[in-house]
Formats: structure tokens, C-alpha cells, sequence
């Protein structure tokens, strides 16, 4: 190639370039924590579509010693609301943590999982109410959170327990549990002197997750959810 074809070759190249539409910028959500949720200066700022939070904790969740680790995951996203009963989607598009909480043993052996997704508007009274910096700090901590609402695990006795039936059957259809019914596992706790519970809130601060351990699954399933 001659120098000619070489100059023409580039300035092509360059016209090329220069033509081509800037790169739209990387989707992102707006997060807001107002004054009047968290009684501190409002929080404002953009945050990634993509962006993954995490954290994990040690916790003895089946009570034998020998901790379980608990793992959280929640990754943003720009998606539509879905209703869980007739599966209508909305018109609007919100910004979302969708979420995904597993308990494990040393083996790896699955004890419980549980999925769920929260509005950015919900996120700041989650973070204020368990007395958390921020997303990444809830996140970060949600095995151990302490503050007007607490994440954990608890001994309770059987006779203080709730146990809502209905709970513990979407809980076993969600993580795919078969040969177990509510009445079964309800009579199985009630029979024990202690249980072993794990509390968290899930979608917003009203939505309250108790989880007990049942020693014949191997397994927790949700005794409660919601007040």
C-alpha cells in the first residue's frame, strides 16, 4: 500500500469514527434517602444499573455448634412490577435490589433460600430502621443487624412461636421442598421445647420474615411473614 492509499486509508477511518453516535451512558437508578426517613442530611445519588451488593455472616442456625455460613446478594435493576397472583405486569418501570439470600453448612448443604426484591423508594427505611449507613452497609451486615428492627438468629419457645400455616406453604413451594406439609412441620415445632428462628424484613420494613428450623427436613421454612 503507497503512501496515498495510506492517507486516504486513515482519513476514511477517521471519518468513520467521527460519525458514529456517542455511547449512551450506562443505565442508572436515582437513590434518594430524604431527612424525614433517616433523621440525617438527605442522600442523593445515581447508582449503576448492575451494581451488586453483598455480604455475609457466620450464624448457628440449626443450633448443633458448628456455624452456617449466610449469604446475601442483591443486584440492581430497571424492571416492571409484577403482580404475584395474576402475573399483570405494570406500565411503569421502578428501580429494584432483587435479592437472593441463601444459608448454607460447612458441607455446602443448603438449609434455607429466599428471594424478594425492594423499590429503591423502600430501600432508606430499611437502612434507617435496622441503623445502617447505607444500601452497602445493610447489605454488608444483614446477617447481624442491630438497631430499632434486628436481623439474627433466636432461641424461642415453642409455645411463644406464631406459626402460620400459609407461610409455611409458600415457603416450601419457593425453595421446591417436597414430602413435607404445614401440619406436619407445625406439629413437629410445637413438639419441641425450643426453636431456633431467623428474623429478617424482606421487601420493606413491614414485611417481617421469621424462618425456623426444622430438624427433620434439615431445612428452615417460614413460620411468619408479615406482622
Amino acid at each position: 500500500m503507497n503512501l496515498a492509499r495510506l492517507l486516504l486509508f486513515g482519513s476514511l477511518c477517521g471519518a468513520t469514527a467521527a460519525s458514529l453516535p456517542p455511547r449512551p451512558p450506562d443505565p442508572a437508578c436515582s437513590y434518594e434517602a430524604s431527612s424525614e426517613d433517616t433523621g440525617q442530611p438527605t442522600v442523593k445519588k445515581h447508582v449503576p444499573v448492575g451494581t451488586i451488593l453483598s455480604g455475609q455472616t457466620s450464624l448457628d442456625f440449626d443450633g448443633d455448634g458448628r456455624p452456617e455460613l449466610m449469604r446475601v446478594i442483591a443486584r440492581v435493576e430497571r424492571d416492571r412490577a409484577v403482580n404475584t397472583v395474576t402475573g399483570q405486569q405494570s406500565d411503569s418501570i421502578f428501580c429494584w435490589f432483587h435479592t437472593t439470600l441463601e444459608i448454607r453448612n460447612a458441607s455446602r448443604r443448603l438449609s434455607y433460600r429466599d428471594k424478594w426484591s425492594i423499590k429503591f423508594e423502600d430501600m432508606p427505611l430499611l437502612v434507617a430502621t435496622h441503623r445502617a449507613a447505607n444500601p452497602e452497609d445493610y447489605f454488608s451486615r444483614f446477617g447481624n443487624l442491630q438497631g430499632y428492627f434486628r436481623t439474627g438468629v433466636d432461641t424461642v419457645a415453642s409455645t411463644e412461636v406464631r406459626i402460620d400455616s400459609e407461610a409455611i406453604e409458600w415457603s416450601l413451594k419457593a425453595q421446591q421442598i417436597g414430602g413435607a406439609s404445614a401440619r406436619t412441620i407445625s406439629n413437629e415445632l410445637r413438639k419441641q421445647r425450643v426453636v431456633r428462628v431467623f428474623t429478617y424484613r424482606a421487601e420493606w420494613r413491614e414485611d417481617v420474615r421469621i424462618v425456623a428450623y426444622v430438624p427433620s427436613l434439615r431445612r428452615g421454612v417460614a413460620i411468619q411473614i408479615g406482622y
